[in-house]
């Protein structure tokens, strides 16, 4: 006798249908922006694999289940960026499985914004079990005896305005509509791709030397379902640890931790949604795992450019990422080193804020921050020449 799917299954196929919901959530999305919109590509130094594994709803035979690789970066001399993953979106009998690829174009706006603009293209393969399906109709053989699938073509773009501190997106994936044939029948009640509409922005704040708050927003939307909102927030601590929350409209509640390691190589975020709905007297909530390595950094040899200047962008500036330091000390030369190379980290820590500071007072004013129209030129061109000292002096370091 064939599987009955459990009655849950099918409440979830069901409600997913009826909203026309296509795409899978991600609580993450603050961590992992590329996987919202494809022009994300590029808009970093380094390159960045990330995975994105969230288990929905759990405590419900066959509920959904997402997982996502990624990775993407810049060139390292054009303005552009490229990307990829492959992914897999599975709920019940029911599986969405697939892998794009991604080209964004870089234009510099001003010296401190940019705008990026992004394609995506590859390939969908829809697939329904039949054989874990029992059907009121117990003679329709077509359904309940085979396994069917389809592979179609798919395309998205996108478009992301960023500084280093504020980013506004939009990105409109499945914007062609391809058509999804199963069976050789048209009453299918999911006939085609729906487009969905993505809007993100966010901003961070310094509150303190140690702290920022990242407020963020993303807006869904897929005709002809009611526009869902997510509001969150992130308390970043030094830069590598945070916590954060976020509701989501019609949903849940998402609470979420993460970790980056000091030599900035290694990301870890955990995210836990409370259901706000019917279902959470079924469910245990939603868990998703974001696990990130970031490694090639394309543009460390040009950063300093314009140092000689005066001139230099502190979003074009950041220091090269710190070398590995040795896992054995064998000398007293070598912790001594390793001490003042950490100094150095701190000083050039806070100059860069520092010089943050000093940019949005003079922008705010209509000012360039390094003329002497503006009240506190003096101290940031100093500060600029100081940046400059500290990564001189840590290559020395470095490189003895």
């Amino acid at each position: 006798m064939k599987h009955l799917i459990k009655i849950s299954a099918i409440v979830l196929l069901l409600f997913s249908t009826a909203r026309a919901q296509q795409l899978p959530l991600y609580s993450q999305y603050m961590m992992n922006r590329f996987i919202v919109n494809p022009a994300v590509a590029g808009t970093e130094d380094y390159f960045t694999v990330a995975t994105n594994n969230r288990y929905q709803w759990a405590g419900i035979t066959d509920a959904p289940r997402t997982h996502i690789l990624s990775v993407q970066g810049p060139h390292a001399t054009k303005n552009i960026g490229f990307g990829g993953a492959i992914f897999s979106d599975v709920t019940g009998p029911t599986s969405r499985t697939g892998a794009y690829f991604t080209y964004a174009y870089h234009f510099n706006l001003t010296r401190s914004s940019k705008l990026s603009l992004g394609l995506s293209g590859g390939l969908l393969q829809f697939k329904v079990d039949g054989t874990q399906i029992t059907l009121k109709d117990a003679g329709d053989f077509v359904i309940t005896n085979s396994v069917q699938s389809v592979l179609i073509p798919d395309f998205g773009f996108g478009a992301y305005w960023y500084t280093d501190k504020s980013y506004v997106g939009i990105s409109v994936p499945q914007f062609i509509q391809n058509k999804i044939e199963f069976f050789n029948t048209t009453t299918m009640s999911l006939s085609r791709l729906t487009s969905h509409y993505f809007i993100n922005a966010g901003h961070r704040f310094q509150v303190s030397n140690d702290f920022e708050v990242e407020p963020s927003v993303l807006l869904k939307w897929a005709y002809p379902t009611i526009p869902q909102i997510d509001f969150g927030a992130k308390v970043i601590y030094q830069e590598f640890l945070w916590v954060g929350a976020a509701y989501r409209t019609q949903d849940a509640f998402s609470f979420m931790l993460g970790y980056k390691t000091k030599n900035d190589k290694l990301l870890f975020g955990y995210s836990y949604d409370q259901p706000l709905s019917s279902i959470s007297k079924y469910s245990f909530g939603t868990h998703e795992i974001m696990v990130a390595a970031r490694f090639a950094n394309a543009r460390s040899h040009r950063r300093y450019s314009k140092a000689e200047d005066g001139k230099i962008d502190v979003a074009e500036s950041e220091l090269i990422e710190d070398k590995s330091t040795k896992t054995t000390v064998s000398s007293d030369a070598e912790i001594a080193r390793q001490k003042k190379i950490s100094e150095l980290n701190q000083k050039d820590k806070a100059l860069r804020n520092k010089v943050r500071n000093l940019r949005e007072q003079a922008e705010a004013l209509g000012l360039n921050p390094a003329d002497a129209q503006f009240e506190y030129s003096k101290e940031y061109n100093a500060a600029i020449s100081e940046i400059k000292n500290v990564y001189l002096e840590k290559q020395n370091l470095e490189n003895q």
